[in-house]
């Protein structure tokens, strides 16, 4: 890596998740975690500072091309997910904010975002223009076949399909989605609302609080929109 100063965790097996953490600014008596995932293709880690926030920010450099495993792992060993739910888990110990864990994703981010938000029971996520569904038998994203290969090899797992993971039971995240589309390619463009609609209709039979109100119009500039997500995610903590 040639950034020095990244920090990493890593497993049994010397595999190494390398991310950046900037601790709140601000003291306050509301001290949130947010957990920023970058989409397919950024791996990057950037330097991400906002007010009382303490900001994760990981890199998953793994999978096809080294583009990003989803933020799973390779070839149905999902080592990624356990090292990044090991490392939330033990940051939000240390913070003591294990009752505010926010995620943030883009796209491959977005799925990030919510796959990990339901698993560590966090407050609320925001995903735009997230996949839902790894894998679909008429998927022309030819990229998306190649990561979907090297991610999952021969495994059928139950993180192909996001929605899989709902039920009317447990307790999850209020999910935040955007499918504001105008940067995707024409020919995605109506594949990522139809994921987005496809979720919503899953979480709404299982009663599960979802919003598609709230869509952020930043262009590309991403650390302007996060700003603004975590302003909205600090107004309706207060509400609450």
């Amino acid at each position: 890596m040639s950034d020095e100063d990244l920090l990493y965790i890593e497993d049994a097996n010397k595999r190494k998740l390398f991310y950046r953490f900037t601790p709140a600014a601000i003291a306050s008596n509301f001290v949130p975690l947010v957990v920023v995932l970058h989409g397919e293709g950024g791996a990057v880690a950037p330097n991400f500072e906002y007010k009382m926030w303490n900001v994760l920010t990981p890199l998953d450099d793994f999978g096809y091309e080294n583009r990003g495993s989803c933020w799973l792992g390779e070839k149905g060993d999902f080592f990624v997910k356990d090292l990044l739910q090991k490392l939330i888990y033990e940051i939000a110990e240390e913070y003591e904010c294990e009752d505010h864990i926010y995620l943030y994703g883009n796209s491959m981010g977005g799925y990030g975002a919510i796959l990990h938000g339901i698993l560590c029971k966090a407050n609320a996520v925001y995903a735009h223009s997230p996949r839902i569904r790894l894998h679909k038998e008429k998927d022309t994203d030819t990229s998306m076949k190649h990561t979907y290969a090297c991610v999952c090899g021969e495994t059928v797992s139950k993180e192909n399909d996001l929605t899989d993971f709902l039920n009317p039971t447990d307790v999850f995240p209020v999910f935040y989605l955007c499918d504001h589309t105008d940067s995707a390619e024409s020919a995605n463009k109506g594949a990522l609302e139809d994921e987005t609609a496809y979720f919503v209709d899953a979480c709404k039979r299982h009663n599960i609080k979802v919003h598609l109100d709230f869509c952020p119009k930043s262009g590309d500039d991403e650390d302007q929109t996060i700003k603004e997500v975590l302003g909205f995610f600090e107004r309706v903590a207060s509400e609450a």
